[in-house]
């Protein structure tokens, strides 16, 4: 399986071996490189990913950490959801992990935004909707998606 993990940081330093998947990493500040994968990790904006990677790369994309630290804008939000979409394969996984906070989510976080992705309930014990809260003093969730076809190209 191939995955992409967006938003690396000292935290994320075990994911690559822990997950055991062909693990590709990004994150647009070179100092987190160190804690991707060598050889394997990207320098770059989330919200331009599709210039680093062909479309349908990745069965699972993880962007971590990134609503409120940095992608602050719902129309950034809007492009990685897009973004996402395009490095995606048929049915891939996006895995969108948030701070659930008015200063870290400023916006609605909805993965079903333009019918990109429907909201899915992976097989992962504990967890027994699309949208999972942590339940930690940083009110972290995730939400759990899958790629459904290109709107444009299922029209034509």
């Amino acid at each position: 399986m191939q995955c992409l993990f967006v938003g690396m940081h000292e935290y994320t330093w075990h994911y690559p071996r822990l997950l055991k998947m062909d693990f590709h990493s990004l994150d647009m500040d070179p100092e987190q490189a160190i804690y991707g994968p060598a050889g394997r990790h990207t320098i770059g904006s989330a919200t331009n990913m599709s210039a680093f990677y062909p479309e349908a790369s990745f069965d699972v994309v993880v962007a971590n950490g990134l609503i409120g630290w940095g992608l602050n804008e719902r129309a950034d939000f809007e492009r990685l959801l897009e973004q996402c979409h395009r490095v995606l394969k048929p049915g891939g996984l996006l895995i969108l992990g948030y701070n659930d906070t008015p200063e870290h989510a400023p916006f609605e976080v909805d993965i079903a935004w333009r019918d990109l992705f429907a909201p899915m309930t992976p097989a992962i014990p504990g967890v027994t909707q699309a949208r999972h809260a942590m339940n930690d003093s940083y009110a972290h969730v995730f939400i759990f998606g899958e790629k459904r076809p290109d709107p444009a190209r299922a029209a034509a």
